[in-house]
């Protein structure tokens, strides 16, 4: 059975009621999410074919498109899916599409119901995409014969990780439990314009905001490629391998990966690009070394976006007061999203005093988001288990060391495993 169908203005209503601006307090209830960019967008077909007893109901509301998919013999629970990044730029930047959950067909034998959003826009916008993912529990509940779930669970990966801790953060009872998947949060962008920070000091050359393009066509002139480091590539390469985590399996395969290297090198907050991102972006905790730390270029956070009285939560540090269960995944070789985030939440969590809630697991992946189905699989499932028995499934060290991190749960071992731990140090005469 299919259904296109937009909110209906009841719906339309109680939503915007429930995300109405409030008076800025992380981890009460209520978001403010950072506009979406200004541009016309077009709209994908969202249609899809149900699984073998399921039914499919999708189209387009307020948040964009849509995909719900109910098992005949649904078990009162449903799964809201948030997926990560989609740049709004280039000839398919204005395109909104939908996908389903990446473990779907396990959903549906389980008796899960589950539902996923486009987001009403393209671009880096985990609020809005929490907003609109949120908004799927009422066009479930419409299809469902208004049988609103008795648990809902909060999934996403890397920006849709974001999503998830970023709502069992402002939404703290609203879900049972999260599963954040290679999650995002907003001191990657500290990391970004960390490494250009230390690309200046290497290469001499600083960004501006006129020339920003051209800067980082010189640096990377000196710089090299993966394939082949120049002595000040291979200075940088491991600057991004200490700051992002520190030496671990398959970190200098993931710089090889999806051009990481060179697209880790951020100047837009450094040369004074004014977003509400970038005000936000703080440099000044970084340790690149004694080398390096006395002489690199700092950008202090502007508090007035990146502390408690920020107008857009999803751009401030997570202050770790969760209420429900949160299990993460990461990879050790994620060098787009790397998992010194992991350690960052950690931190927030411990010192909110909430450590009985977070369980984080590492895999041995060269890239990002490389978890394969049964490795998701069995992460979801021990989610839930916990949340119904409240027993607390086991996990890894974060705040270790991680060179040898994430033989318990990557299930199998990668080809080419260990992978480098580092980059070469560069030799001088």
């Amino acid at each position: 059975m299919r259904v296109r169908a937009l909110i209906a203005a009841g719906v339309l209503a109680a939503t915007a009621a429930l995300f109405s601006p409030r008076p800025q307090a992380k981890g009460k209830p209520g978001i403010t999410p950072v506009p979406c960019p200004q541009q016309a967008w077009q709209f994908g077909d969202p249609a899809f074919e149900a699984v073998a007893g399921a039914k499919a109901f999708f189209g387009r509301y307020d948040g964009g498109l849509y995909r719900i998919e109910i098992p005949d013999h649904w078990n009162g629970e449903l799964v809201l899916y948030a997926h990560g990044f989609v740049s709004n730029g280039g000839a398919n930047g204005a395109n909104l599409r939908v996908g389903n959950d990446p473990i779907r067909q396990h959903l549906i034998d389980g008796g899960f119901a589950w539902a996923a959003s486009s987001y009403r826009c393209n671009g880096y916008v985990p609020g809005q995409g929490l907003v609109d993912t949120m908004a799927l529990v009422d066009q479930f509940t419409r299809f469902n014969d208004g049988h609103a779930p008795q648990r809902t669970y909060l999934t996403g990966t890397s920006m849709g990780g974001h999503v998830t801790v970023l709502g069992l953060h402002e939404f703290p009872t609203s879900f049972a439990g999260g599963l954040a998947m290679c999650a995002a949060g907003s001191e990657l962008f500290d990391f970004y314009a960390g490494v250009g920070a230390a690309a200046e000091q290497i290469t001499g050359i600083e960004f501006t905001a006129k020339s920003m393009r051209d800067d980082l066509a010189r640096m990377s002139a000196q710089l090299g490629t993966p394939a082949a480091y120049t002595d000040k590539g291979r200075a940088l390469a491991n600057v991004e391998v200490a700051i992002s985590g520190g030496p671990r399996p398959f970190a200098a395969e993931g710089l090889a990966s999806g051009g990481r290297f060179l697209g880790n090198i951020s100047g837009g907050a450094l040369a004074g690009v004014d977003t509400p991102q970038n005000r936000a972006v703080d440099t000044t905790r970084i340790d690149y070394g004694a080398a390096l730390n006395a002489r690199v270029r700092r950008k202090a956070g502007d508090a007035a976006y990146r502390g408690d009285s920020t107008p857009y939560e999803e751009i401030a540090p997570f202050d770790g007061k969760i209420e429900r269960p949160l299990l993460t995944m990461h990879g050790t070789g994620d060098l787009f999203v790397p998992i010194f985030l992991e350690q960052t939440l950690h931190r927030a969590v411990v010192s909110a005093g909430k450590e009985a809630l977070l369980v984080q697991r590492i895999y041995r992946l060269a890239g990002h988001c490389g978890f394969n189905q049964a490795e998701q699989i069995r992460a979801f499932d021990d989610l839930v288990a916990w949340v119904r028995k409240g027993v607390k499934p086991a996990g890894d060290r974060i705040d270790g060391d991680l060179r040898d991190a994430g033989r318990t749960y990557t299930d199998p071992l990668r080809p080419g495993d260990p992978g480098g731990l580092t980059v070469p140090a560069a030799e001088h005469d």
